[in-house]
């Protein structure tokens, strides 16, 4: 025997679902009128960019900045030697590096940061670094990242945790990197 539900309309004045509204930025942004973090200009300023890895998984086997130290108007140039403390962050595990230090695991993995007075200065710098990469086997997928035979892109394993809805309710297994191979 089925169930009866009544669903009463919600009144229209109360509710936004289903209806477009007109976001408060619209108007100045598709006219130009808006400024953006990039539009501002101010005295001083220094502008900065990563050197972003080319690679999805790789070691660094050189990194020389000396160039691109060396030009003027360069501030600062920045590897993972430059991270004071631990080079690492992250949400279920700090491992992920703040600058690329002996490995780059994706494509666009930060390596280095240049922060020069103009922005041609800074381009030209990011370009003068020479790193050099020897490639390592990638993984492109979630199913090929926990094969047994997958290569292994953090020291630990491929597999961070698991996690598992048990009648509605949620629980994480461990908080440690697991091997994949151990849990399939």
């Amino acid at each position: 025997m089925s169930e009866r539900v009544i669903v009463k309309p919600m009144k229209e004045e109360t509710s936004e679902v289903g209806r477009s509204v007109q976001r408060i930025d619209g108007l100045g942004k598709v006219t130009g009128k808006t400024n953006f973090a990039s539009d501002l200009a101010l005295p001083r300023m220094l502008y900065g960019k990563y050197l972003r890895s080319p690679l999805p998984h790789a070691r660094i086997t050189s990194l020389d900045t000396s160039v691109a130290r060396s030009l003027r108007g360069v501030r600062a140039v920045l590897t993972a030697k430059d991270v004071p403390g631990r080079n690492r962050y992250g949400l279920a595990i700090p491992d992920q590096p703040v600058l690329a230090d002996d490995r780059v695991r994706y494509i666009g993995d930060p390596v280095a940061l240049v922060a020069a007075e103009e922005e041609e200065i800074m381009d030209e710098a990011l370009e003068r670094i020479e790193v050099e990469y020897q490639a390592l086997p990638a993984v492109f997928s979630p199913e090929e990242a926990l094969k047994e035979e997958a290569p292994q892109i953090h020291e630990g394993g491929n597999l961070v945790f698991i996690s598992r809805f048990e009648k509605g309710m949620w629980r994480q297994d461990s908080a440690k990197r697991m091997s994949s191979s151990k849990h399939l």
